[in-house]
């Protein structure tokens, strides 16, 4: 209702701003910032892994002599690195329009660098759960028509990794031509609303995957943990950075366990893959799974035990609705807590032995930290970046360890710079086989 009906009176009001800009979007991934980050160069990282021991041992020498050649089975790994890149535009009009309070809630060069700081982050956070190709979910059996805008339905964890404007391409192979582009138009919880390139008939066998992330049949994002510690296991003989883990499965491409047919509580599933982690020397000591699953894994053992906390005064109860962090064991193996990382494929958790997780990167990777501790609630304020922006900074290949910025393209309302957020380095597992990855009961997803 307005305050008054009298349009003098209204003349003479103003309209109060409240201060700053408020951040909307998703929280971002706990465990991308807590893995180790490590500074590489050369044209690729190598290491060596030692994953048999041979069979030049027995009560008869000649057998065990005749078998000597077997010792000391190793490969070495030749890890290349992916790249990621965050891009925004600044001309003079914009800078100058918002150089203070009086003229804009931020400045427009803080805002778009916070933008393009959250795209990176995120898209960084899905590419740690995938294999380089930019998967995020499996598609929707759908028939597209060209340039009709439609609804399709996405899973949580693949809400995670896009935006509005974001290009989505339907594959029927990761390493594979798109079938199809889609054009995000809007998201409403699962349905998001896109505009599709062409018009196809799309299989739930496809994949959709961020677009711009292969060169050909070679992924560009870096590689991931779907990739070091694959649930698809058929096709390992292929090389993967020069190795043919099809001879040691479980050494060179991590312990897997696939309940996701079998009528099991999700707190079995996760023992049995500590089983299988532990029986191969691991210290580990990181559980993570998709949100969701950690509120199916509550809701598993709150239907089993009943907690209620009393106050001193016999008359008030209090009693506590879920759980702020678990915790697993098997025998002398104890895991502290399990993280929920959104960004997870839902059905999907990984047993990881940190100490062997890392992500290797010829540039400087600050910008993954936006402020919040750990897994500790909360996301970064935009005005927290209010004097970013390189507004006065000069054009530069590499500027900050991580920065490029040079002339964009001539507009109408002036000249304009181009500053982009880079990265080329790819996450790595120095150790699979102290490690694991399992599927829960009913996983149906990308996993």
């Amino acid at each position: 209702m307005a305050i008054s009906a009298n349009a003098s009176i209204l003349a003479m009001l103003k309209v109060y701003y409240r201060d700053g800009v408020e951040n909307l979007m998703f929280r971002n991934s706990p465990v991308l910032k807590k893995i180790k980050k490590e500074r590489v160069e050369g044209k690729t990282q190598n290491f060596s892994a030692m994953y048999g021991r041979g069979g030049a041992v027995g009560g008869d020498f000649l057998i065990a002599k005749g078998n000597a050649a077997t010792v000391s089975k190793a490969v070495e790994f030749s890890v290349e690195p992916g790249q990621l890149f965050s891009v925004y535009t600044m001309n003079s009009k914009e800078v100058q329009a918002s150089q203070t309070k009086r003229g804009a809630y931020m400045k427009i060069a803080g805002a778009k660098m916070f933008a393009a700081s959250e795209s990176f982050r995120k898209t960084l956070a899905a590419a740690l759960y995938g294999s380089g190709y930019g998967e995020i979910c499996m598609a929707p059996a759908e028939t597209f028509v060209a340039s009709t805008p439609i609804d399709i339905t996405l899973p949580d964890y693949a809400i995670m990794a896009i935006d509005i404007g974001s290009q989505l391409d339907v594959k029927a192979a990761l390493n594979g031509a798109p079938k199809v582009t889609l054009t995000v138009n809007a998201i409403d919880g699962n349905s998001v609303n896109v505009t599709p390139s062409t018009s196809i008939a799309v299989l739930a066998t496809d994949y959709v995957c961020l677009a711009g992330s292969v060169d050909g049949t070679n992924p560009l994002l870096p590689v991931g943990l779907g990739a070091w510690l694959p649930t698809k296991r058929a096709n390992l003989n292929t090389s993967f950075f020069g190795v043919d883990r099809s001879i040691a499965k479980d050494r060179l491409a991590g312990a897997f366990y696939d309940a996701s047919a079998i009528d099991e509580k999700m707190s079995v599933t996760v023992q049995k893959l500590l089983q299988k982690c532990r029986r191969q020397g691991s210290q580990a000591d990181l559980i993570i799974m998709n949100d969701a699953d950690f509120l199916k894994f509550a809701a598993e053992i709150e239907s089993t035990n009943t907690y209620f906390t009393q106050t001193s005064t016999k008359a008030k109860r209090e009693a506590n609705v879920g759980f702020d962090k678990f915790s697993a064991s098997f025998s002398t193996n104890y895991i502290e807590n399990i993280i929920d990382d959104p960004y997870c494929p839902e059905g999907r958790f990984y047993i990881l032995d940190s100490e062997y997780v890392a992500l290797w990167s010829y540039t400087n990777v600050d910008k993954i930290s936006d402020g919040v501790e750990g897994n500790a609630a909360g996301k970064q304020n935009p005005m927290e970046m209010d004097g970013e922006g390189k507004t006065e900074t000069p054009y530069g290949l590499i500027i900050d360890d991580y920065l490029n910025i040079q002339p964009g393209q001539a507009t109408s309302n002036g000249p304009a710079m181009d500053v982009t957020l880079q990265m080329f380095g790819s996450f790595v597992v120095t150790n699979p086989s102290v490690c694991g990855v399992g599927l829960f009961h009913g996983a149906n997803g990308i996993a």
